[in-house]
């Protein structure tokens, strides 16, 4: 009986290790094929990560912004700098800071050896040429933990089987409501979103939402919380969500916020959906937070020449 009982308890643990090990494969096969990312999953403490946003001059058109994105990439990747591993264009801001302009064309993301490599690179000659050359750019800087983000997708596999075992009422598919019937705060964004089919000849299937975010009061946490629980729950169920966090780190300026994220969707149709859908109209008004920048972007590194 015993060892029939040992064999089982290994049989569990080996079951267990083969589950996590093919959800970690399934969220890493997104990002490499739909988002482009080239994030290494392992990374020391000392790596330094940055997320640039840029405005680029409309009168150059969406060529302009993928030629911005060619250069930023080329002046990081110079030797002695760092490493971009997302790159997207800005299909429409999300939710407006208090603290930021939040009319964006493109958003970077980079790693860098450190934080001192990030600093002597960001002064160089070519960045600032780069920069120089948009109507305006922004830099800040965040810590992201490498175990921290290796167990989001385990974190979000355990989510789903805990909603399997409880018999939660599945959230997807999203069910439709009529405009007319939606909160005036969740008419807008639907409105706004319609930005987005303007991309789909560039990719319609992924879309990564990049956040700047500085909690509020208690209050606006604990609603925050609700809300994200019902967010995650969905991205567990659909097999998306976040695929980078850590905590922000100031660079430039006097603006605050204490954590960046960017969160994956599977792509424009499922953020219509989305949107335009009674569990948004529910939730929607727990998302509160003291400040925050959120912009969908979609995403455009192979587009930029270079090691892909």
């Amino acid at each position: 009986m015993t060892g029939l009982l040992t064999l089982l308890l290994v049989g569990a643990v080996i079951a267990l290790g083969m589950a996590g090990i093919w959800q970690h494969l399934r969220y890493l096969r997104v990002r490499r094929e739909r988002l482009e990312d080239r994030q290494p999953l392992l990374h020391g403490r000392a790596v330094f990560h940055t997320v640039t946003f840029l405005k680029v001059e409309a009168a150059q058109g969406r060529e302009g912004e993928l030629a911005t994105l060619s250069a930023l990439r080329s002046a990081i990747e110079a030797p002695g700098g760092g490493r971009v591993v997302y790159a997207g264009l800005v299909g429409v801001t999300m939710a407006e800071s208090t603290q930021l302009a939040n009319d964006w064309s493109a958003v970077v993301l980079a790693q860098y050896p450190s934080r001192d490599a990030f600093d002597r690179r960001h002064s160089s000659a070519e960045i600032k040429q780069v920069l120089g050359g948009c109507e305006r750019s922004y830099v800040h800087g965040f810590q992201r933990p490498a175990f921290l983000n290796l167990m989001v997708p385990i974190g979000l596999g355990v989510m789903r089987l805990l909603d399997l075992g409880l018999r939660r009422e599945p959230i997807l598919p999203f069910q439709p409501l009529a405009f007319e019937d939606a909160i005036p705060q969740v008419q807008l964004k639907r409105k706004e979103i319609l930005q987005l089919d303007d991309y789909r000849d560039i990719r319609e299937d992924a879309i990564v939402v990049v956040n700047l975010i500085r909690p509020g009061t208690t209050e606006q946490r604990a609603a925050d919380r609700a809300y994200s629980r019902e967010m995650m729950r969905g991205m567990a169920e659909g097999g998306y969500g976040p695929m980078h966090m850590g905590r922000a780190t100031q660079v430039e300026g006097e603006h605050r916020f204490a954590q960046f994220v960017a969160v994956y969707y599977p792509g424009i149709d499922h953020m219509h959906a989305m949107i335009g859908s009674v569990f948004i109209n529910r939730i929607g008004p727990g998302k509160q937070l003291g400040d925050t920048l959120a912009v969908a972007t979609i995403p455009v590194l192979s587009k930029l020449g270079g090691s892909n």
